[in-house]
C-alpha cells in the first residue's frame, strides 16, 4: 500500500506539480503559512527597520547561559530583506571582538559556516541543536548574515503563489493556485561581486546602528571579517569599498 501510494504521489509531481496535492483524495490543500509570531522590531538611528528574535530563549542554537543571540532581517529597502544571525561572546561580550564570517559560492549561505563549521551549534540527527564547545564564539562576538539577497533565507520581497518546477523561480496565482508564500528576487539586481560588496557595507552599517537598541553591549572597535572558497572575492571587495566609503 505504502510504495503504491508514494508511486501515486511521485507521478502526480512529475506531471502536475506540488498543487496536484490540492487534488488527492484524503489530503487538504495547502494553506498559507500564518505570519510569524512574538518578532521585535526595532528602528535604527540610519532608518533601518531590524525584526528580530531571541533564538537561545527558546533553547535554540546557543544556550549557554547568560549568552544572547539574535535573529532575524535587516530591512535596507523594501526590496532587500537581509538574514542575520548574532551570536555574543561567551568569554566577554563587551570587550571581545566582532567577527563577521562569510561563506562562499557565490550564493553559499553562510549559516552553513553556522551549523557545520565553527558556529556556537551543530544540528543533530534528531534535527535538534546541540552546542559547539568550539565555536568561534568562545572568544568572539560571531555574525552570520546571508548574503547577497536571494541566498539562504534573504529575499526581495514576498508573494503568495506556487514554486514552478522546470524554471525554479516563483509563480503568481495567475499561472497556478497558491500553495504558499515564497521569496520573490531579481537576481539581476545584485549580480556581481561589487553590488554584493555595497548591500553587504548597508546591511552592516544598518546592524551596528541598531546594535544598542538589541540590548548588545560591545565596547571593541575591533572587527575582523572571515571567509572561505569563494568568500575570499567577499573578503577583498568588502572592505575596500568599506574604506572607501570611510574616506567620503
Amino acid at each position: 500500500m505504502f510504495s503504491r501510494n508514494f508511486l501515486t504521489v511521485a507521478a502526480l509531481l512529475c506531471l502536475k506539480g506540488t498543487h496536484a496535492f490540492m487534488k488527492m483524495p484524503g489530503l487538504s490543500a495547502r494553506q498559507i503559512p500564518a505570519n510569524a509570531q512574538g518578532v521585535k522590531t526595532i528602528l535604527t538611528p540610519t532608518n533601518v527597520t531590524i525584526r528580530y528574535k531571541e533564538p537561545g530563549q527558546a533553547g535554540v542554537c546557543e544556550t549557554t547561559p547568560g549568552v544572547n543571540s539574535y535573529s532575524g532581517y535587516i530591512d535596507i529597502a523594501p526590496n532587500a530583506h537581509t538574514f542575520f544571525w548574532f551570536f555574543e561572546s561567551r568569554r566577554d561580550p563587551i570587550h571581545d571582538p566582532v567577527t563577521l564570517w562569510l561563506n562562499g559560492g557565490p550564493g553559499s549561505d553562510s549559516l552553513i559556516g553556522l551549523f557545520e563549521e565553527l558556529g556556537p551549534c551543530n544540528v543533530t540527527e534528531s534535527l535538534e541543536t546541540m552546542v559547539n564547545p568550539y565555536s568561534w564564539n568562545e572568544i568572539s562576538n560571531m555574525l552570520f548574515i546571508s548574503q547577497p539577497v536571494g541566498t539562504g533565507f534573504s529575499y526581495g520581497t514576498e508573494g503568495e503563489g506556487s514554486f514552478a518546477n522546470i524554471t525554479g523561480v516563483y509563480q503568481n496565482t495567475s499561472y497556478a493556485p497558491a500553495t504558499g508564500r515564497w521569496p520573490v528576487v531579481d537576481a539581476s539586481i545584485l549580480d556581481t561581486t561589487d553590488a554584493a560588496a555595497v548591500a553587504a557595507y548597508h546591511v552592516l552599517q544598518g546592524f551596528f546602528s541598531g546594535v544598542d537598541q538589541l540590548d548588545v553591549h560591545v565596547d571593541s572597535k575591533e572587527f575582523n571579517l572571515w571567509t572561505e572558497s569563494y568568500g575570499g572575492h567577499y573578503g577583498s571587495v568588502n572592505p575596500i569599498h568599506t574604506i572607501k566609503r570611510a574616506d567620503c
